[in-house]
């Protein structure tokens, strides 16, 4: 894995403008089933905030491990990261607990049960959040996706011909339409907001 292409091109923005934008158009379309799952505001910021949650356990480690093995061990930042992304992201338990907790399809399948059967509406749309994330991931991921029975098996992903970064798995062709999903996502969702705003107010 090359931790600088890894580092420098997080997929993390697509995830919550594709996230905002579903649950959206859930607010706008009437008689769907993503529309009595989202059907109010609430529930939809916690099915955006699914989008986003994923990676946020790896930002919190990188950023401790950015300060921790510079002051502590000595190491240069790119040392920090090769060791980060080289290593310690697929053999620490720490780091596969953090990185695979919410992107694991078992544990999410689990959490979408437990809140239908509970009746737990924002639970339910941060799992479907979640599962959204994990579904966008494990394709454009070449070795380093979800460990998809995390926690049964620690070390099994599956092997996508696509990286999102990765030059040797189309990651040059990857890389653009990501960017372009963020940049004309969020500017549809932008203008959505502002036309919205301008009703209310009229």
């Amino acid at each position: 894995m090359g931790y600088r292409e890894y580092s420098d091109n997080v997929i993390t923005p697509t995830h919550v403008v594709t996230n905002a934008f579903v649950a959206r158009r859930a607010a706008e379309t009437e008689g769907v089933s993503t529309k009595q799952i989202l059907s109010d505001g609430p529930a939809r910021r916690w099915f955006v905030l699914g989008g986003l949650a994923p990676d946020v356990g790896l930002y919190a480690l990188t950023a401790g491990a950015a300060m921790f093995y510079p002051t502590v061990r000595g190491l240069s930042l790119q040392e920090t990261f090769a060791l980060a992304f080289d290593d310690l992201f697929f053999n620490d338990p720490l780091w596969i607990i953090v990185q695979n907790t919410l992107h694991s399809p078992v544990v999410l399948g689990g959490l979408t049960a437990v809140a239908a059967l509970t009746s737990k509406k924002r639970l339910l749309s941060f799992a479907l959040g979640c599962l959204l994330h994990t579904a966008m991931d494990i394709p454009v991921h070449h070795d380093d996706g979800p460990l998809y029975l995390f926690p049964f098996n620690w070390s099994l992903r599956f092997s996508s011909p696509v990286s999102y970064w990765d030059p040797a798995h189309y990651g040059r062709l990857v890389q653009p339409v990501d960017m372009a999903i963020t940049l004309i996502g969020g500017a549809y969702l932008l203008y959505a907001w502002r036309r919205s705003r301008r009703r209310a107010g009229a």
